[in-house]
């Protein structure tokens, strides 16, 4: 699987570009609504990668998986349940406040830097989860 911007970019060179988006010292031309709404987007890269990782794409036989949605699904049985559940929730939201709707406000400065904990976190437990140290096991598998 060739690598993606993402997995190259590192998960640490994210959370600083959210970092450094969500610093009121940064100038240019972006608003501060577009400031949250770019971190939001490199905390989702972030957290995407972190999920990449985890699932070993090439070992798991997950190679040619490019939905994040089946990703999701798939790391249930690679890092547990409630690691999985947290880590769904929490890329929903960012990629909702990613998205821009004329009649819909973005997120807040400070959704955003509640996500940008949350993310930081998660990437550390996938990070020692031991996610990918095993295959799960087919159910209903025939032994030889």
């Amino acid at each position: 699987m060739p690598a993606t911007p993402a997995a190259s970019i590192g998960s640490t060179a994210l959370i600083a570009t959210a970092d450094a988006l969500l610093s009121e010292t940064l100038g240019g031309p972006l608003t501060p609504a577009g400031r949250d709404r770019g971190a939001a987007y490199a905390l989702r890269i972030a957290l995407e990668a972190a999920v990449d990782a985890a699932l070993t794409v090439q070992d798991a036989g997950l190679g040619d998986v490019r939905s994040m949605r089946a990703k999701l699904l798939c790391l249930r049985h690679y890092a547990g349940a409630d690691v999985a559940r947290r880590v769904s929730a929490l890329w929903s939201g960012l990629s909702a406040g990613c998205k821009y709707h004329h009649d819909e406000l973005g997120p807040s400065h400070t959704q955003v830097r509640a996500w940008r904990t949350a993310v930081e976190a998660l990437l550390a437990e996938l990070d020692t989860s031991g996610a990918t140290r095993h295959v799960p096991q087919q159910r209903n598998a025939e032994r030889a």
